[in-house]
């Protein structure tokens, strides 16, 4: 059925293309084709800006605040009432966001309905914009720019409402599905997370029942919620490292049989600092096929993993250069650490900490 929807809607797409030109046909040229691929790339462009405006729009219909919303490398941050401007190029691979928070905490049960609309926000505003500009472009202003702006609006939103997974990243219609079928834990924790951050935003003053939640989800089959292992890893890191090391070992454990990618590399890197943190990285078995396995999509992971790597050879001085070239690549804001606040305090606690112990043996014994 899902593949069904989608013949048909690139038939339906294709057959509007060819009605259009048959109805008003325009002699071939260098200007005909050089104004089909500017209204092309500027379709795309606006699509994308477009439907990051419905999300916005709907979430502030529901009462949520803006964090930050993306359009390919363009970036609109709201910090602490202020806005800010950053060019940085997504991590993941999507080509925009609209990052929104509740002010304040809701009950699941509603929140639940204000997200639906929330999402469903961006998909509707490029199908009701697209069919207006066929509209237009069949019946009023014959311009090829408002059939591809149309055509584009119609493709993106449709198909952004089919649930599907790109690499680490859901499409609307899959977070729809999950929010439906209320399988949305991970979901609605990651929403309550972002609220208490935005009324604490030190990790280590959260309240220990919300961690010890955190810490119930990680072990659930979501591979989703393995990310929360970097949130439950700022609370505890660096003194009670080994609560860490207990929780990820049998996230690893169940992480091996699948195929890397974001949510497990995250696991593999935070177990291997509280190896770290433990003075066990360079004893504890497996340690290197592990670090080998992450993958090199977030640049701040692959540089600690690179410093890991270069302390368990030896080379302290070489591990912390590769940490202060992770702590760099935060910059001022990050597509998936946002501000990084805590993520730059773990590494200039492990950076502290490897200047004072050049190797495990000598510090430990």
């Amino acid at each position: 059925m899902k593949n069904l929807s989608a013949f048909l809607v690139g038939g339906l797409i294709g057959f509007l293309a060819v009605l259009y030109y048959i109805i008003y046909p325009e002699p071939w040229s260098i200007r005909s084709a050089a104004v089909i691929i500017v209204s092309l790339f500027a379709s795309i462009f606006l699509g994308i800006l477009l439907h990051e405006l419905g999300h916005f729009i709907a979430g502030r219909g529901q009462g949520m605040q803006l964090l930050n919303l993306s359009v390919g490398p363009f970036v609109v941050e709201r910090h602490k009432g202020k806005l800010y401007f950053h060019f940085v190029p997504s991590v993941l691979g999507y080509l925009g966001r609209a990052m929104m928070v509740f002010p304040e905490q809701l009950d699941k049960h509603i929140m639940r309905k204000k997200l639906i609309r929330y999402v469903y926000g961006g998909p509707i505003t490029n199908i009701v914009l697209g069919a207006l500009s066929l509209a237009l472009a069949f019946f009023t202003w014959h311009e090829p720019f408002f059939l591809i702006f149309g055509l584009l609006n119609i493709l993106l939103g449709t198909m952004n409402l089919k649930p599907a997974m790109a690499s680490s990243v859901m499409t609307d219609g899959l977070v729809l599905q999950k929010l439906k079928t209320k399988q949305d834990t991970v979901m609605l924790t990651g929403y309550a997370m972002a609220t208490k951050s935005l009324q604490v935003e030190d990790v280590k003053e959260w309240s220990p029942a919300f961690i010890q939640k955190l810490e119930l989800l990680v072990q659930s089959d979501d591979p989703m919620s393995k990310i929360y292992l970097q949130t439950i890893g700022y609370y505890y890191f660096p003194n009670e490292a080994s609560r860490v090391t207990a929780l990820a070992q049998s996230v690893i454990d169940n992480l091996a049989a699948n195929k890397p990618d974001y949510y497990a590399d995250m696991a593999a890197i935070t177990f291997a600092t509280a190896l770290l943190f433990e003075g066990k990285l360079t004893s504890h078995p497996g340690v290197e096929a592990l670090l080998q396995s992450i993958s090199k999509v977030d640049k701040v992971i692959d540089f600690k993993r690179q410093a890991l790597q270069l302390y368990r050879q030896g080379d302290a001085d070489g591990a912390i250069q590769k940490l202060h070239e992770a702590h760099n690549a935060l910059g001022k804001w990050h597509p998936l650490y946002l501000r990084g606040e805590m993520e730059k305090r773990l590494l200039l606690n492990l950076i502290k900490m490897l200047e004072n112990r050049p190797n495990e043996a000598t510090y430990f014994n």
